[in-house]
């Protein structure tokens, strides 16, 4: 039986930093030089935002059959979602994966979208 990912949303405190609900790693803006920096752990399965990945393992990709494709291929399929990368990222199906989907209030309709799942 496959199960979606779970869903947690945040649209009060959607800037505050996410981290690895596994092991705790702070997986954006821990770096105090450069709050870009991606600090992805084991457990890290995508980093997003509305307009592009920031980040995408082997596991992500082999879940959702985007092994072997190009960066605009994947841009491609993504766009074709209803919902864009938040619908992309919403049909990942390995066990006990957690999203976290920060939205920034109107007008704005900014979102990032954070993935995470168990190592097996």
């Amino acid at each position: 039986m496959t199960h979606a990912i779970q869903r947690n949303q945040l649209k009060t405190f959607y800037y505050t930093p996410v981290h690895c609900p596994f092991c705790g790693t702070r997986v954006m803006g821990a770096d105090p030089v450069d709050e870009t920096l991606i600090t992805a752990c084991i457990h890290t399965l995508f980093i997003a935002h509305d307009m592009a990945f920031e980040y995408r393992s082997e596991r992500f990709d082999t879940n959702l059959c985007l092994n072997g494709l190009s960066e605009r291929e994947v841009e491609e399929r993504w766009l074709r979602e209803t919902d864009g990368i938040d619908g992309l990222t919403n049909q990942v199906t390995l066990a006990d994966a957690i999203k976290v989907a920060a939205y920034a209030p109107a007008p704005s309709a900014y979102g990032s979208y954070y993935g995470f799942a168990p190592t097996e």
